[in-house]
C-alpha cells in the first residue's frame, strides 16, 4: 500500500517550504508595519528635547 506523506516530513517538499516561508514573511511584514506605526505614535506623544 502507498503510505501518504504527512505535512513537513523529511524529505521536505518545495511546496511545504515555500508555504512556511510565505507565512513567516507575512507575519514579519505585519509586525514591522505595526511596530513602525506604534513607534511613530510614541514619538509624537513624548517630546525628547525636554528630557
Amino acid at each position: 500500500m502507498d503510505k501518504k506523506k504527512t505535512f513537513f516530513e523529511k524529505p521536505y517538499d518545495l511546496k511545504d517550504v515555500s508555504i512556511l516561508f510565505g507565512i513567516i514573511a507575512i507575519v514579519l511584514l505585519m509586525t514591522a508595519l505595526l511596530g513602525n506605526n506604534l513607534f511613530g505614535i510614541f514619538q509624537e506623544n513624548i517630546n525628547f528635547g525636554n528630557i
